[in-house]
């Protein structure tokens, strides 16, 4: 987003929330733009009407970023769709193809079958419980891998060095 691009935006977050004392100064904008510069203009445009159209408030940082990563990002899997799929997979795949299995699955979904492991999966005598453990663990990675697609690239790359640092200890 260009700097004049940037200014259609914070007018209209002036202009919609009058009221409000948002970017009152050349740093609170500095920050704004810092903060914003990195995403396309028309999907933040897009992000500011909506957040316009359902909100009584001025929206921040974090809201903007989160309605643009929502327009401009395949929506993630709901927990209970990665479970059907996990199921099918296993009745097509069964236990001595996991391989196979695991590549059928989406990223998340194939992180919490591996912590919970798959063959564990596929001789359950408790699926329900195992169904129950799959949600807590797939939502927390889904809450996680949301959260990372709002960050800016930079910061992205920065917590990639990090935990590639703390995962070697």
């Amino acid at each position: 987003m260009t700097v004049q691009e940037f200014a259609t935006i914070s007018a209209a977050i002036k202009a919609a929330w009058p009221q409000e004392n948002i970017m009152p100064d050349k740093q609170s904008k500095d920050v704004w733009y810092t903060m914003l510069s990195d995403l396309d203009y028309r999907s933040c445009m897009a992000a500011l009407k909506e957040h316009m159209s359902v909100n009584k408030f001025a929206p921040t940082i974090a809201e903007i970023r989160e309605r643009c990563s929502n327009i401009t990002s395949a929506p993630l899997p709901d927990w209970s769709d990665a479970w059907e799929n996990i199921m099918s997979v296993i009745r097509f795949y069964g236990m001595y193809r996991e391989e196979e299995a695991l590549q059928r699955m989406d990223a998340i979904t194939r992180k919490c079958v591996k912590r919970l492991g798959f063959r564990n999966l596929c001789t359950s005598k408790d699926i329900t419980a195992d169904r129950a453990n799959f949600r807590m663990i797939y939502e927390q990675e889904r809450k996680n891998q949301k959260e990372f697609r709002q960050l800016p690239p930079v910061l992205q790359e920065q917590k990639k060095r990090v935990q590639q640092i703390e995962g070697a200890w």
